[in-house]
């Protein structure tokens, strides 16, 4: 089965047509191919998914990673209007046959767990040097902070805590640079800045 579009953008230009009104996403697929986050995220995930049948393990990563770049809907059910769209499908440059339903991501969701962390951690960090690399710097300023992540809210709010800011909630621990995450742990929402040995 092919998991990948038979025809790929190679120049964009100026028209009257409108493909569709998430045209801006073209950009993102190149940029995504060009940083190589998915061969990334393979080498870590790639027998993730226990068949082989359906969409590729690649593409459900591709299509989470332009849902959260488009940001229309916060709904996993939206990637069921998405699966409909010939525009879009267009756009991202994704044959019909792989677009993947609400229950196909709902499926890949579900097969993470919290030991995944790590692998996640290890993908953000080969990313974090090479923008390094490219960027040839000579100093490198990091910020080590938490953020308060505020569930008060939510029907379900299992290992949740009381933090400083008086929400229940999460408190992970970030590593930014240039206002960039590059590393983080997620942690309960009792832990602040200097709790245990989360800092080493």
């Amino acid at each position: 089965m092919q998991d990948t579009a038979t025809s790929k953008i190679h120049k964009l230009e100026v028209t009257d047509d409108t493909l569709t009104s998430r045209g801006g996403l073209a950009f993102f697929v190149k940029y995504l191919e060009s940083v190589g986050i998915v061969g990334l995220l393979l080498h870590k995930f790639a027998g993730i998914k226990k068949s082989i049948k359906g969409v590729s393990v690649r593409n459900l990563f591709l299509q989470v990673l332009y849902f959260f770049f488009d940001g229309t809907s916060r709904h996993l059910s939206y990637f069921d209007e998405l699966q409909r769209e010939e525009g879009y499908q267009a756009v991202v440059e994704m044959p019909a046959k792989q677009m993947a339903s609400s229950h196909a991501m709902k499926r890949f969701f579900r097969a993470f767990a919290i030991f995944h962390a790590g692998s996640f951690r290890w993908v953000l960090k080969e990313l974090f040097l090479w923008r390094l690399r490219r960027e040839k710097m000579r100093v490198v300023m990091l910020t080590l902070d938490t953020m308060v992540m505020d569930n008060d809210e939510a029907l379900q709010r299992e290992g949740c805590d009381p933090t400083y800011k008086k929400v229940k909630g999460f408190q992970p621990l970030q590593l930014i640079w240039e206002g960039k995450i590059v590393d983080a742990i997620f942690r309960r929402g009792k832990r602040h800045s200097n709790y245990g040995h989360d800092v080493e």
